[in-house]
């Protein structure tokens, strides 16, 4: 079961990953949770995270890891070498981002991606994914113009300080009609 305080968090990627992380610490395959350091991320405790603070699973078993930092690629460029590690890190997985996440979201008040793969069935079988949102999006993007090109957002969004939430569940419980 999932805790989270009372405050709201205001990014859709992390109430997607609380909704998640219920089932956490079954009996799935063995997967990898990536080693993000090469992408210039740091590990870190997701209790000194902004946007996936508050995030618990009550499960000792779940696995959950935050990672944060800067990364000169970006948002966007880093969720793809994120799910790029973890397929490689995971060489049985198969890309489900399509069916499990939502649709990259950049805008002043919320900035995330999703990225999901799976490992073994989705009867018996587990989902790793990777939720990253922008740390402080209004201070990235508010100073866009109204309209902004593709090349101001790219700009923007370069070392921009970002949060991942990497975890692992059972892909029964996330898959449905996969």
């Amino acid at each position: 079961m999932i805790r989270r305080p009372t405050r709201v968090i205001g990014v859709a990627a992390a109430v997607l990953a609380a909704a998640t992380l219920t089932a956490c610490g079954s009996s799935t395959p063995d997967t990898e949770l990536s080693d993000l350091s090469g992408m210039g991320l740091t590990a870190t405790d997701c209790a000194d995270t902004v946007q996936m603070s508050g995030i618990e699973s009550e499960d000792p078993d779940a696995v959950v890891e935050c990672w944060t930092g800067s990364p000169e690629d970006g948002l966007i460029a880093t969720a793809d070498a994120t799910l790029a590690q973890l397929l490689a890190d995971n060489p049985d997985g198969e890309d489900v981002t399509e069916a499990l996440c939502w649709t990259d979201t950049v805008t002043d008040a919320e900035a995330s991606a999703c990225r999901a793969i799976l490992v073994g069935s989705t009867s018996d079988g587990a989902v790793v994914s990777a939720v990253l949102a922008l740390k402080d999006p209004a201070a990235v993007i508010g100073e866009l113009s109204d309209s902004p090109t593709d090349a101001e957002v790219e700009d923007a969004l370069a070392g921009a300080a970002i949060e991942v939430l990497v975890f692992s569940e059972p892909a029964s419980s996330e898959t449905g009609d996969l």
